[in-house]
């Protein structure tokens, strides 16, 4: 390959990628928190998806639009599980992103951290996908449909953008994760969180009451683990069916639970009011009890 042509390819490589940035910009906010100013994606009409980490308490939040107004403007939903937080907009009209399943994605491949900076407007940062895997559970027990973990310089401002493909197509939105190490949420599981948020204003998964952690089990059992329980929240719903300190947590609904993060994923999928039932093992013989799920306390346990 000539001098020449290799400038050509690279000069090629590089309108793309400023393409791509172009494509998606007109959708982004920058959004002034608590503690910082953070990016945020215009993902439905008159709705922006955001990190809720630097937002604090705040409620009432200002914004700079793309096309430089600011305005004030409500948070609508969180989900601090996840980072997640949702702003509605009285207005509609702002462009809304391609997106894309990530279905052809490969590891390797080439993406965009993208956001727009309350002082400098639009930024982007490059990188390639990291790491990819299927379906996962996060430690609060949050169902996500893909990993998908880029290996990209995550300024601060660009956390609650978007990732994107070199055609501009939005792959999920970058959060904080654990160990502070980037976290894309895909666009499957971002469009099922949005809209439970929209319609319940958060997600609390429904509460027990009890403080949990393995333990083997008896060789008499069928399983490995149990879970025992070691506390109970006073007056807390497995307390008031009487739970004891001691009982050892075997199945929810007739699903074994060997670790926390099985709890967590099925709390998380029982509103407040739901009623379960706990098949424990209370000195070797089994238990079934029903409880009515409340909602979490401040301070309180699972």
């Amino acid at each position: 390959m000539t001098d020449e042509t290799s400038s050509r390819a690279l000069s090629a490589l590089s309108d793309g990628l400023a393409d791509a940035v172009a494509a998606i910009a007109p959708c982004l906010v920058a959004v002034k928190g608590h503690r910082r100013a953070y990016s945020g994606l215009h993902w439905q009409p008159g709705v922006i998806v955001t990190a809720d980490y630097g937002l604090g308490r705040s409620n009432r939040l200002a914004l700079t639009l793309p096309d430089g107004n600011v305005i004030e403007a409500e948070v609508s939903g969180r989900d601090r599980a996840l980072d997640l937080a949702i702003i509605r907009l009285d207005r509609t009209d702002l462009p809304l992103p391609a997106a894309s399943d990530g279905a052809e994605l490969r590891v390797g491949q080439v993406v965009l951290a993208v956001g727009q900076s309350w002082e400098y407007g639009v930024s982007a940062s490059l990188g390639l996908v990291g790491n990819l895997g299927g379906p996962w559970q996060t430690s609060q027990g949050r169902s996500i449909d893909r990993l998908i973990r880029p290996d990209v310089n995550l300024y601060p401002n660009l956390l609650g953008g978007p990732l994107v493909n070199t055609a501009g197509q939005v792959l999920g939105l970058n959060l904080n994760g654990p160990r502070n190490r980037v976290v894309t949420l895909p666009t499957a599981t971002l469009t099922r969180i949005v809209a439970t948020l929209l319609e319940r204003g958060s997600l609390s998964r429904g509460y027990l009451g009890v403080g949990l952690q393995p333990v083997a089990l008896p060789k008499t059992q069928s399983g490995e683990t149990g879970l025992l329980v070691v506390s109970l929240d006073a007056e807390g719903p497995a307390e008031q069916v009487g739970v004891l300190i001691g009982d050892i947590l075997l199945a929810v609904d007739g699903q074994p639970v060997q670790d926390l993060q099985s709890v967590y994923g099925h709390l998380t999928d029982c509103p407040v009011g739901q009623m379960v039932s706990l098949h424990l093992l209370r000195g070797g013989q089994p238990l079934d009890l029903a409880v009515t799920l409340g909602a979490q306390p401040q301070g309180g346990i699972r």
